[in-house]
């Protein structure tokens, strides 16, 4: 799975990822041909300059919709969690479903740029957008589009945006995964019953973009408490009678098989202004990327989703055309998660951080990468793409077992006679591995790194747990607090996902801050790895209190080098970056494959099959 974080674009995604029947062996991944869609050229990377880089200008140009009608039909192996993407859950299959449900103020093209959705302009200092003020805070305004409906003919006004600061800031908010966060920042905002709204906060904050997303209807979610919303609003049984921005309003959810989407008629007449591609939309959910590629071969498919390098080899095999398999490299990296308070708890201070500083020399990754993707991407030490403005190559540490067990040997972990070594306050090193079952690369990736920790005196139990119905993923208020394996409560030592991280460098705030600790005050936190260092802290305040790009890039050097460097011990260890794979028909237009996390259904509007 891949994971989203709060701030639909500012922040991260636990990434879906698609499954494969057995390990890879090593093959040649197929040479891609691209079906007819809309153009998008890459991003440079960009350098600080004055005024920063035009963080809006994008390359996409979608064509003109040629024919309209018919039925779309898009696939997928992993279902959504909730309607709620953003709010209660942070999949980014959610956001890939109803995304085109519910709008967001702003989203994230194909190239790394910001685009408006609802609002009309993408408001940066550069364009006056965002103003500094005098007392230290910011005003930014926001122009949403005129006479644009909700899809009950309700307009869209900045009394909504006002009421979500409001919702957001409910004390009888539990779960919501977007906390305060610069919500708490905002002391008003302007505009009523109009749609020219100015945003007035008390302090600068750089992830401003990341809020209102989803941007969510004052006159729906006020019929209900903030403390109910989450099974009382949106729910899945009962789809019909949500309220909507996008192009397309989910209708009914069968769990296991499919979601029926028609076109929103207000979307059309008042922000598209355009007549729907599609009369109908049905999401089908499918057992195994496997059965996915037959479908699509069959023709049962137009658009397939969420496969990655590790199902090229399989692409191949299953005879899909190279012109239908679309292949690009973005921002999902492979990575295990350390729990660092559970190590604390069973080994001490100083012995957890001995343990996790020998983890990051006793990960052979080349070996994990051959042996479970075929070789088909490469090593990484950085959870930064280099596609991002704000990368920087920091030298990644090496293999290096006997320097793993030297730092063990040092720390006082003294091997048994079963070669399992001991800490210093007599607890064993036994750890348990958690990934999603029914991902067998990733099942097959923790067995090989128990074998290799085994060299190291560590013993890794590997447990597959359900993804999703209350299992690794699952909310505070959405599963016990003893369920093996969850991430929120904190029942693992290591687990294997993917990250998907937005267009914003403040996406990681969350991630890494002590303070959100999900365990922590209305455990809405992101910190589900505990990290907690003092230093990595400072730069992510400066980072988010800043919209000085200089400082940006300084802040989050600082930050990629203490990620990077062993001796800090940081407990996320990133393996590769993904390469992000779609099928799609020959006649589908405008379906540019999206690494971000905006997901493959970003530009969905635009969508057209000839």
């Amino acid at each position: 799975m891949r994971k989203r974080i709060t701030g639909l674009l500012a922040i991260g995604a636990i990434v879906a990822s698609a499954c494969s029947s057995s390990t890879a062996t090593p093959t040649t991944a197929p040479t891609p041909t691209a079906a007819p869609v809309a153009t998008v050229a890459p991003s440079a990377v960009v350098s600080a300059a004055p005024g920063g880089p035009d963080l809006t200008l994008t390359n996409y140009k979608p064509e003109a919709v040629g024919k309209t009608g018919g039925k779309l039909v898009l696939g997928e192996y992993q279902e959504p969690v909730t309607v709620w993407y953003g709010q209660f859950d942070t999949s980014a299959t959610d956001v890939e479903a109803f995304g085109i449900s519910l709008w967001s103020l702003w989203n994230a093209t194909a190239d790394y740029k910001w685009y408006g959705q609802l609002a009309t302009n993408v408001p940066t200092t550069a364009n006056g957008g965002v103003v500094v003020t005098a007392a230290g805070g910011m005003d930014v305004t926001i122009n949403l589009r005129p006479g644009a409906n909700w899809s009950d003919g309700q307009p869209i006004t900045c009394d909504d945006l006002a009421n979500q600061v409001k919702w957001q800031m409910d004390p009888s908010q539990v779960g919501n995964v977007q906390g305060t966060l610069g919500w708490n920042l905002i002391t008003g905002v302007d505009g009523g019953s109009g749609t020219s709204c100015v945003a007035h906060f008390s302090k600068v904050y750089e992830a401003y973009l990341g809020l209102w997303a989803p941007l969510l209807p004052k006159h729906y979610i006020s019929t209900v408490s903030a403390a109910d919303a989450s099974s009382k609003l949106y729910a899945p049984k009962d789809l019909a009678s949500g309220v909507y921005s996008g192009p397309y309003m989910p209708t009914k959810w069968a769990a296991g098989a499919e979601i029926d989407y028609v076109p929103n008629p207000q979307f059309w007449k008042t922000i598209k202004k355009a007549t729907a591609p599609f009369d109908q939309i049905v999401f089908t959910y499918y057992a195994s990327n496997t059965a996915g590629a037959a479908s699509f071969k069959n023709g049962q498919i137009d658009v397939a989703m969420n496969f990655n390098q590790t199902d090229l080899p399989n692409l191949k095999t299953a005879g899909i055309p190279d012109a239908n398999v679309d292949v690009v490299n973005g921002t999902t990296y492979e990575q295990n998660s350390w729990n660092y308070t559970d190590l604390v708890n069973k080994f001490g201070f100083d012995g957890a951080k001995a343990l996790m500083t020998a983890l990051h020399y006793a990960y052979n990754k080349d070996d994990i990468i051959t042996r479970i993707t075929g070789g088909t991407v490469k090593a990484i030490c950085n959870f930064n793409s280099p596609l991002t403005w704000w990368y920087k190559d920091v030298p990644c540490p090496t293999y290096d077992l006997a320097k793993a067990n030297s730092i063990l040997d040092a720390a006082g972990f003294t091997k048994g006679a079963d070669g399992i070594r001991v800490a210093p306050n007599g607890t064993k090193a036994e750890l348990l591995g958690c990934t999603s079952a029914g991902r067998p690369y990733r099942v097959n990736t923790l067995t090989l790194l128990a074998t290799q920790l085994k060299q190291a005196g560590l013993l890794l139990d590997v447990h597959p747990v359900p993804s999703t119905g209350g299992g690794m993923f699952a909310g505070w208020n959405e599963t016990p607090s003893d369920t093996p394996c969850n991430l929120t409560h904190g029942n693992f030592d290591v687990a294997e996902f993917a990250w998907v991280s937005g267009i914003d460098p403040d996406g990681i705030y969350l991630l890494y801050n002590s303070r959100y600790d999900p365990s922590l005050f209305d455990h809405s936190g992101q910190n589900e790895i505990r990290v907690s260092i003092p230093a990595l802290d400072a730069a992510l305040d400066v980072m988010n209190s800043t919209v000085d790009v200089n400082k940006i890039l300084a802040a989050m050097a600082t930050i990629q080098e203490l990620y990077v460097d062993p001796a800090n011990a940081f407990p996320e260890i990133p393996l590769y970056a993904w390469a992000t794979v779609e099928l799609k028909g020959t006649n589908m237009h405008n379906v540019v494959n999206n690494a971000t996390s905006a997901t493959d259904t970003w530009n969905m509007e635009d969508w057209w099959r000839s």
